[in-house]
């Protein structure tokens, strides 16, 4: 997933309004972060090395630390560990440290390949970039519209019922940010940027 992790920072924003919600943004998106900076570093190195050239059929990264099993809860377990420390609030730091490892959770459906620890172990996902990315797009945008909804239902139920505006822009974010990713599934970026 790409922005579906975004949408998962909605399902305890309800409860959680009195924290900044980009820091449940952040710690749900904390495994893209680290394999952001382990990709630089060239831990986990993608080929091809260019994003230009990548589809996600043809992208491929052993994310060994940042998005396999066993290493996503050990994430977690840290960013509870911190959002504890800093906000002194176990139910906000118990959430923060789901949003981490619900975003593994998540890739394993919409994803690419995660093993339970490292290389040689079990794969534990549908590699679903690789053997149907575009019906694992359409999952995600899915995903997402049905976050948001949890969202407003939330909302709705607490007493502060959001506006339509608000409904409809969370909802273009989330289907244009997602749907856009439909071409780039099989088609490398350097040649759909080339047809405008």
């Amino acid at each position: 997933m790409i922005l579906g992790h975004y949408a998962t920072a909605l399902l305890p924003y309800s409860r959680f309004k009195k924290y900044p919600f980009w820091v449940l943004l952040l710690c749900a998106n904390i495994p893209e972060f680290l394999w952001l900076f382990l990709a630089l570093v060239g831990v986990e190195a993608t080929q091809p090395e260019s994003l230009l050239d990548a589809s996600f059929q043809n992208l491929q990264v052993q994310m060994t630390f940042s998005h396999n099993l066993i290493p996503s809860f050990l994430q977690g377990i840290a960013v509870a560990g911190v959002v504890f420390a800093f906000f002194k609030d176990r139910s906000f730091a118990l959430w923060c440290g789901f949003l981490t490892i619900l975003h593994v959770i998540c890739d394993l459906i919409v994803g690419f390949e995660h093993q339970i620890w490292g290389e040689d172990s079990p794969v534990v996902s549908l590699n679903s970039y690789l053997n149907f990315p575009h019906a694992a797009i359409f999952f995600e945008f899915f995903f997402s519209i049905a976050c948001i909804l949890w969202f407003v239902r939330t909302e709705k139920q607490s007493g502060a019922p959001i506006s339509k505006q608000k409904l409809v822009g969370l909802l273009a974010i989330f289907s244009i940010g997602v749907l856009m990713w439909l071409p780039a599934a099989t088609i490398p970026l350097r040649k759909i940027l080339s047809l405008f």
